[in-house]
């Protein structure tokens, strides 16, 4: 993967303070960086106690007992953040001590800001393309419409494209339910999914996953609830990929069986990597390669069978030009009946009943008559 990106700001981000200041280089497809890890008096500096992530270091200086690492994205277990406006590359130095004492390490970060030059960001996210759609009820199209009925299924299906390399996997880490676009503005919540893949509306019957067709996509419904009822619906979902198929607490698909208990989707043999679902899932303090990506999809409204039934109609005249909702059809029509009827019943009194005459009154000898 090539991207045309210029040089971005090297932020680092301090786990343990008592590191001297590195030299750093950021650069378009990789990051060099020097470290010289603090070290006693009585302890020697040992290349093979250190790494970037995976990677050892390429090659150290016995003058200033200094590290260097010169490494591309790529390699070493990068861990890669796509926002609206920047990129960023994350990765952890780690140097092991002696048996009994925890290792020193720093979070190292390379970002890139791309705001300012379109053709930057649109290399960024034309690389992996991510998607998350409303589906019809066989996942082979777009879903007919945004509006759902309370108990119907809402098929949702996520989605990454990669345009250079083959298929990735795909995984859902947290999904969520808003009226409002802006997470922070939101007054109405609830979630779906959690700790890093657990479908937690599945615990109550009311989600699924399904199986996967391929790797790169993951397929889920839920039924749709008294939720923000008639009001406009957004979907918040955080998502990541790997290049392998590798279960790990971070990159999971768990849904609550019945009778089973939490069940790992692609490997049930496996599904022991879910028993934190019902507490909180700790994450490692490693870095696991992949792209990681926030897609909000909506909006779309869960009303009940009635309101459904009277918006459908409304939609159906608009749809055939009428302009009008039908219910004003219906009344204008009634109005219309309403006035011929009126309009026969005074010609029949006028022309008949009165002898046709505005002015026409019975004579007395026929009212004597009768």
């Amino acid at each position: 993967m090539k991207m045309i990106l210029t040089r971005g700001i090297l932020v680092l981000l301090f786990v343990v303070s008592t590191f001297e200041q590195k030299v750093t280089d950021c650069s378009a497809n990789g990051v060099t960086i020097q470290w010289r890890p603090e070290l006693s008096q009585v302890q020697k500096l040992d290349p093979s106690k250190a790494r970037l992530g995976s990677c050892p270091p390429s090659s150290m200086s016995t003058e200033d007992d200094t590290l260097l690492f010169s490494v591309g994205f790529h390699d070493c277990g990068f861990r890669k953040l796509v926002s609206e406006d920047k990129v960023m590359y994350t990765n952890l130095l780690t140097y092991s001590l002696d048996a009994g004492l925890p290792p020193i390490t720093e979070l190292v970060a390379c970002v890139y800001d791309v705001s300012t030059n379109s053709t930057d960001l649109d290399n960024v996210r034309n690389d992996l393309v991510f998607t998350l759609e409303l589906m019809n009820r066989d996942f082979n199209g777009p879903a007919p419409s945004t509006m759902f009925t309370f108990g119907s299924r809402i098929p949702i299906r996520a989605k990454v494209e990669q345009q250079v390399l083959g298929p990735l996997w795909i995984y859902l880490q947290y999904c969520m339910l808003a009226n409002t676009q802006d997470l922070t503005q939101a007054s109405q919540l609830h979630t779906l999914i959690s700790d890093d893949g657990c479908l937690l509306e599945s615990k109550e019957g009311n989600a699924t996953f399904l199986p996967r067709r391929e790797p790169s996509e993951i397929l889920l419904y839920f039924q749709a609830f008294k939720f923000a009822s008639g009001e406009q619906i957004f979907l918040h979902c955080d998502m990541t990929t790997s290049d392998l198929q590798s279960f790990s607490v971070n990159k999971k698909a768990c849904q609550y069986e019945n009778g089973w208990g939490w069940e790992l989707l692609d490997d049930p043999t496996q599904s022991y990597i879910c028993n934190c679902c019902d507490s909180t899932c700790i994450q490692r303090t490693g870095f696991e390669s992949g792209v990681y990506t926030r897609k909000v999809l909506g909006p779309f409204t869960m009303v009940d069978s009635q309101h459904s039934a009277e918006d459908e109609s409304t939609f159906r005249s608009d749809e055939k030009g009428l302009g009008v909702p039908v219910w004003v059809v219906g009344l204008s029509v009634c109005l219309v009946l309403m006035l011929i009827a009126g309009s026969i019943a005074s010609s029949y009194y006028l022309c008949f009943w009165r002898g046709g005459r505005l002015g026409y009154r019975p004579s007395r000898e026929l009212l004597n008559k009768y």
